[in-house]
């Protein structure tokens, strides 16, 4: 069986056919001609995928928090993008969206008013492919960093605005022969739920271990660390999550602009990851290997700069873009190929290369 696995990123739609066994059968990357065009990249990498293998299903991952206004007519509005500064707009508890709800709602209140919906960006594609509004949580420990009812309405954010939340591997629906016209996709073909880039990126290097480290690299760095147990800090630089594995807790820092930092100064770039890694360490999560994914992993001598600048170990698996492999587990597990996301990523991920620091 085969795969159609789509990430929405900040600068370039990637895409990839993946085969059940966790083999990358066609890969390839539109980068976007106008901000977010992604309709538009959709069409022209599914031109560029190999046709020969026949999918058998679809999933899909995107960055956020980000909105797009969905209109009565099927029309789109001005993507609220997640790097976009909404500041001004606490709201109490943990969701990350609803504070982007609210500056749209006070910011653009006609768009606002006249959305049937605010899409996310992996739901923007779920909607495309399949005519239907979902957003993908990995499983209900999640739904508070996306939004509840009660939140929503506490704080004058209608809820039928939001899109239904269904976990990571659920079915959506199915192609429709609209999307094939428009993008080439075979109409009947299931599209399952993926979900946030990052938690697929963790899921596609099958960082699911205690002591395990996911390194997202490209635009942004995000480090997110496999914890056993529950944590608590009040560094306000670290995210504490659910970690996809229950028993587990994600640790995570970020360090933004890290693509460009590590063109212009590759010793600031260093200094900065390393401290970033250290501040993991303070709080009792040692790091000893870093599981690499996103555009930096394909750079060989990259990666051994980046062995040599922390100390670590870099692990770099077959199918560089963990985003992809983490939707390919979802879709095997939609399919029934295995009971579940992670024991489809423990089938299918391998590390390909392993740099040591010099």
């Amino acid at each position: 069986m085969y795969a159609l696995c789509l990430d929405i990123g900040t600068s370039s739609l990637k895409g990839a056919i993946i085969s059940s066994d966790g083999k990358l059968i066609s890969e390839g990357r539109i980068w976007y001609k106008e901000s977010a065009v992604w309709s538009q990249a959709l069409s022209e990498l599914a031109g560029k995928l190999d046709r020969t293998f026949s999918v058998s299903a679809v999933a899909v991952s995107g960055n956020g928090p980000s909105f797009i206004p969905l209109y009565k007519e099927g029309t789109f509005g001005t993507p609220l993008l997640w790097f976009e500064k909404t500041d001004g707009f606490p709201i109490p508890g943990l969701s990350l969206y609803l504070p982007k709800a609210l500056w749209l709602k006070e910011h653009r209140s006609r768009e606002y008013e006249k959305a049937v919906q605010l899409l996310t960006a992996d739901g923007f594609f779920n909607y495309l492919l399949t005519g239907i509004s979902a957003t993908a949580v990995y499983d209900d420990r999640f739904i508070p960093f996306f939004w509840t009812q009660e939140t929503a309405e506490e704080h004058g954010i209608a809820y039928d605005k939001l899109p239904p939340l269904v976990h990571t591997g659920d079915k959506i629906g199915t192609v429709t022969e609209k999307a094939e016209s428009q993008f080439g996709i075979k109409a009947g073909i299931p599209v399952f739920a993926g979900g946030s880039d990052f938690l697929m990126a963790i899921l596609g290097t099958a960082t699911l271990r205690p002591g395990q480290v996911c390194d997202r690299a490209g635009t942004s760095e995000g480090i997110n660390y496999c914890s056993s147990g529950e944590k608590k800090t009040k560094n306000n630089a670290i995210r504490i999550m659910p970690h996809i594995v229950p028993e587990y807790t994600n640790i995570s820092v970020r360090l933004p602009d890290s693509g460009k930092l590590f063109m212009q100064d590759k010793e600031q770039y260093g200094l900065r990851l390393c401290r970033l890694l250290q501040t993991l360490e303070q709080e009792g999560c040692p790091v000893e290997a870093l599981r690499l994914t996103g555009g930096q992993a394909r750079n060989p001598d990259w990666n051994q700069l980046r062995a040599n600048l922390t100390g670590r170990r870099v692990l770099v698996p077959e199918i560089e873009d963990g985003e992809l492999a983490g939707c390919a587990s979802a879709a095997f597990a939609g399919l029934g190929v295995y009971d579940t996301p992670v024991r489809a990523a423990e089938a299918i991920v391998r590390i390909k290369q392993e740099y040591n620091p010099e």
